[in-house]
């Protein structure tokens, strides 16, 4: 079987190099004139590119071989993630020292890096980019689209398939970028500060445990619906005949932390509840604790709780994007912190 140094794709009868789609692509990528006859595309692309190398004087098989080395050279040279500079040098080192391959045996950069492992990951990274440029331009028409769009970079987060380290370490780039450009989604479309926040924190290489005392945090919580009818329950059934109570949701789970806002259920969606409770006249003066760990440990459904079709943005933050943070997670781009939240309340009056 004959086939394409590119592609790898059965060409059949033909005894060409690259298949006739293949060498369009290269002219087109590095910017060359493409002769118009079929039967001179190869020869002339094998002297564009000794004019590129500074190569005079080389065997057929050595014009393939600089073919290949400088093709993937720049199929690497374009990929933004991951570092490459160490399989780059070891190609720039063939390229130079080409006549010294001999017919039947490869550079020995070839054994680390394949072009068709090149032009693969440069192909990844376009598609990637294109999904990254939808999301960022808020381009979402039906929950339909933005699946289409998830579901196209859901392979940078699979990593069982990419074994090599430069692989992983590409993939783990691009995970910080998918998570950057959630984070200006959060914030820009979906509205969801808190939880762009918390993420933002999670992507530092050594993020520090948070201790919140003050601002908006504390402010959406104190408003929010349920944590209000919570809170109300618990000094009914804890203050009752008593001036002092303590309360902590790991010894009663009757009392589950939920939220009505979204951006609170979604920053804040498992943390333990401790209040201390000591009543003055007729109402009582709350001193209350919530302690979360910011993590995606388990992979979950959360789109039971929230599918806002209404806003496809909104619907970024569901169990897709969750089970793709528990693989972050994983892979050491999310890293996990401690969120220690204090609230002092004065004046709560029993309904």
């Amino acid at each position: 079987m004959h086939e394409c140094l590119l592609c790898k794709r059965n060409m059949k009868v033909s005894k060409d190099v690259f298949g006739n789609g293949c060498v369009r692509n290269i002219y087109s990528f590095l910017d060359l004139k493409m002769p118009k006859k079929v039967n001179l595309r190869e020869k002339t692309l094998y002297n564009n590119i000794m004019q590129l190398t500074n190569t005079k004087n080389i065997n057929t098989n050595q014009k393939i071989w600089l073919t290949d080395r400088y093709l993937t050279y720049q199929y690497l040279n374009k990929i933004p993630y991951g570092n490459y500079n160490i399989i780059k040098n070891q190609i720039n080192y063939d390229i130079q020292n080409i006549k010294q391959t001999k017919k039947d045996e490869e550079p020995k950069s070839a054994k680390t890096m394949s072009l068709k492992q090149a032009y693969d990951l440069y192909k990844k990274v376009i598609k990637f980019q294109d999904g990254i440029d939808k999301i960022s331009n808020g381009n979402f028409t039906d929950e339909d689209s933005i699946k289409t769009i998830i579901t196209s970079i859901s392979f940078i987060f699979n990593l069982t398939k990419n074994k090599k380290q430069y692989e992983k370490n590409t993939f783990k780039g691009m995970q910080f970028v998918f998570w950057q450009t959630v984070i200006e989604v959060g914030r820009k479309y979906a509205e969801f500060p808190i939880s762009a926040d918390f993420l933002q924190h999670s992507l530092e290489k050594e993020p520090e445990n948070l201790v919140i005392t003050e601002g908006k945090v504390i402010k959406e919580i104190t408003e929010d619906k349920y944590f209000q009818e919570n809170i109300n329950n618990i000094v009914k059934k804890y203050g009752n005949d008593c001036n002092e109570f303590t309360f902590d949701s790991k010894k009663d789970d009757s009392f589950p932390m939920n939220f009505n806002d979204k951006d609170l259920y979604f920053s804040i969606h498992s943390a333990n509840l401790y209040i201390k409770g000591k009543k003055n006249t007729d109402k009582w003066n709350l001193e209350i604790t919530l302690h979360d760990k910011y993590d995606y440990s388990q992979p979950k459904n959360l789109i039971k709780y929230y599918n806002d079709t209404s806003s496809i943005a909104k619907s970024l933050l569901s169990s897709t994007l969750y089970n793709f943070a528990s693989l972050s997670v994983h892979n050491g781009v999310i890293k996990e912190y401690d969120i220690d939240i204090k609230i002092s309340i004065d004046g709560v009056e029993v309904k």
